[in-house]
């Protein structure tokens, strides 16, 4: 009998956009940024684009699974996911507003991959827009207050800032007749001096910028002007900003971002955990390629009430957050000096932990702010003691199948658009 895989120490891969921050990460890592580039996010996971390697040894984490699928992933997991694991673990320090984001189910991404890869679109080409077969929902976690659009508003709140926008009324009739789908794929599609001038008719309606005026529509339509907006061309994402859910996240609560649901980071630092693609469809804020017809084809616009998450008790001291994806599972522990944690791989699958504070050691390997993560394959129970008051420590895993909606939350909850 082969001798199964045991657990090791990984380091993450950064990844430097324009919109990251210059200091959380590194001083997660204990690194110095003296260039001070933009780093927006930590990649822990098998991504093409950064896979996580191995400490003190010459293999990254793909090719470890590769080597040994069944030994890595466990037999069901590796049969399920086609020898792959199926998650994408990020830390994401977001300095400047990103896009305004929809990801396609399942079905829509390997219908959409298979046509343009029959149409030989290259999967790097800017106009491309289902890079691989794979859905991409995704579970964010505020780490600092953390803002973000969540699904559009009711057309009965929309019809109101219709109504109280100077030059906004000639968009009623549209409202009226053809509902919040037909309102937005109006502003999607109309010529850039359409654009320009019912953009600027909000924007003349604002007051000044505020630093504590988040909450609002005046703080972030500032934002994307200062970024967005120049000689007088308006980026059309604007609209998504008036017409779609401003939500705030305290540290340690949670927002599911299901197929459908657009929304866009708008400032803060999370933990993201994800399914592992790179499909995205883009509606705005943003010079990157929009293709309208497809975004509209994917794009929910129904009214969404925003669900708040936070982890409800699993026991052994872990909390887990809930959601409906199969691909992953998110669980919380916090201990005091002393306190054990158990982690169990020989049911679910692999894990990947992530310290975020303190100390955690087992007998073979030990968690600091300098070595944060550790790959747990499939089969193994170790037992971890904290070092340190305060120790957190995160859990990505494979999905636990919920039922939905759970009462109180509203994951998924459209509610009735009046």
């Amino acid at each position: 009998m082969a001798t199964p895989p045991q657990p090791f120490l990984i380091s993450g891969v950064l990844q430097y956009y324009d919109w990251g921050g210059y200091d959380y990460i590194p001083n997660l890592l204990g690194r110095q940024n003296p260039d001070r580039k933009p780093i927006a996010e930590l990649w822990l996971g098998t991504h093409p684009r950064g896979t996580a390697q191995i400490i003190d040894s010459p293999l990254n984490l793909a090719e470890a699974i590769a080597a040994n699928p069944k030994g890595m992933l466990g037999e069901e997991v590796a049969k399920q996911f086609n020898n792959q694991l199926p998650f994408l673990f990020k830390i994401l320090d977001v300095r400047e507003m990103l896009s305004i984001q929809v990801h396609p189910t399942k079905a829509a991404a390997e219908e959409g991959f298979a046509r343009e890869e029959a149409a030989g679109i290259d999967r790097t080409a800017p106009n491309r827009n289902f890079r691989d077969d794979n859905h991409k929902p995704e579970l964010g976690v505020a780490l600092t207050d953390f803002h973000l659009l969540h699904g559009f508003k009711s057309k009965k709140d929309i019809l109101r800032l219709l109504r109280v926008i100077p030059g906004w009324d000639v968009l009623i009739p549209i409202l009226e007749e053809h509902g919040v789908a037909g309102l937005y794929q109006h502003v999607m599609s109309v010529d850039q001096p359409t654009v320009n001038v019912l953009a600027q008719s909000a924007i003349d309606s604002l007051g000044p910028k505020s630093d504590d005026g988040k909450e609002g529509l005046t703080y972030w339509t500032h934002q994307a002007i200062e970024k967005y907006s120049k000689n007088g061309q308006h980026d059309r994402g604007i609209f998504s900003i008036w017409w779609m859910n401003i939500v705030h996240l305290h540290p340690g609560e949670a927002i599911f971002q299901d197929a459908g649901i657009p929304h866009a980071y708008l400032g803060g630092v999370c933990l993201e955990l994800m399914a592992s693609s790179d499909n995205v469809l883009r509606g705005g804020l943003t010079p990157k390629h929009i293709d309208v017809k497809e975004l509209l084809n994917h794009t929910v616009t129904s009214p969404v009430k925003p669900a708040l998450l936070l982890p409800n008790i699993s026991g052994d001291n872990w909390e887990r957050y809930p959601t409906p994806s199969p691909d992953f599972a998110l669980y919380r522990a916090e201990l005091s000096i002393g306190e054990d944690l158990e982690i169990d791989t020989t049911e679910g699958g692999p894990m990947i932990l992530f310290l975020l504070e303190g100390k955690l050691a087992s007998p073979s390997l030990t968690l600091t702010n300098r070595r944060r993560a550790a790959f747990i394959p499939a089969g193994q129970i170790i037992n971890f003691l904290a070092y340190e008051k305060g120790t957190v420590v995160y859990r990505a895993g494979i999905g636990v199948r919920d039922d939905f909606p759970i009462a109180g939350t509203g994951i998924g909850h459209h509610i009735s658009d009046r």
